[in-house]
């Protein structure tokens, strides 16, 4: 975005001070040494409410048991959306962070966080999301615009080629869907459903832009038998 777009907010997030944790602050430079380091739109964390919001959608209109599934952020900074996903039964939670100081702050919240709700392992992996060994295990993946085009495409032809390995269920929830266009051509994963959450006023006293609301996009891989079916056609 351009400088005049941002707005006047709170430097720190009411969720970090009530927390004890850092999860706040508008970051595009993050070199870490890496030829992807390019591709980093930055960091900027997600809205509280608007994360929990699009996780209640999920379970509610897709019936999901979290405890069958692993949660998996891709560029997942200093990982507020690890912490908040702690909130939900989930398996495991991981976080996949290519800067190696975001991953640094990300395991100090980690051990600091207050708020944990349910006993769920969650640990951050500094390391390259184009290159990240997906658990075989049933997932629920979440994007926030993290990273662009060559690393996005990249993600998804390791996500295919770990599905093709091994069918299992999947879900993907892609907040802020800028790239969305990458994910509407691969024909083994189909779109749920696109729509606005609106975020509340004490989240948007921390939000840096003039949106109120956040676009969030929900896929599910389709069964394996669609997936094989199509790839012969291609």
């Amino acid at each position: 975005m351009e400088q005049g777009e941002y707005r006047s907010y709170r430097a720190v997030h009411p969720f970090d001070e009530q927390f004890g944790v850092d999860t706040s602050g508008l970051v595009y430079e993050l070199p870490s040494g890496h030829q992807h380091d390019q591709y980093n739109n930055g960091y900027f964390a997600v809205a509280p409410s608007v994360f929990h919001s699009v996780m209640q959608a999920l379970r509610d209109r897709l019936a999901l048991d979290y405890r069958r599934f692993s949660f998996v952020d891709v560029g997942s900074g200093k990982g507020r959306a690890l912490l908040l996903a702690s909130d939900y039964p989930f398996r495991e939670i991981i976080g996949v962070e290519l800067s190696p100081e975001l991953d640094r702050i990300a395991r100090a919240n980690i051990a600091r966080y207050s708020g944990w709700r349910n006993r769920v392992p969650v640990s951050s992996i500094q390391g390259d999301a184009a290159e990240f060994q997906w658990p075989p295990v049933p997932l629920v993946i979440y994007l926030w615009n993290s990273f662009t085009g060559p690393v996005m495409e990249q993600v998804f032809r390791n996500l295919e080629a770990s599905l093709a390995q091994l069918p299992r269920e999947l879900y993907l929830v892609y907040i802020h869907p800028e790239l969305e266009s990458i994910l509407d051509g691969l024909p083994w994963l189909n779109r749920l459903w696109r729509e606005d959450f609106a975020m509340n006023e004490e989240d948007y006293t921390g939000w840096a832009f003039p949106n109120r609301e956040e676009m969030c996009a929900v896929y599910r891989a389709l069964p394996e038998p669609a997936v094989t079916k199509v790839s012969k056609n291609r």
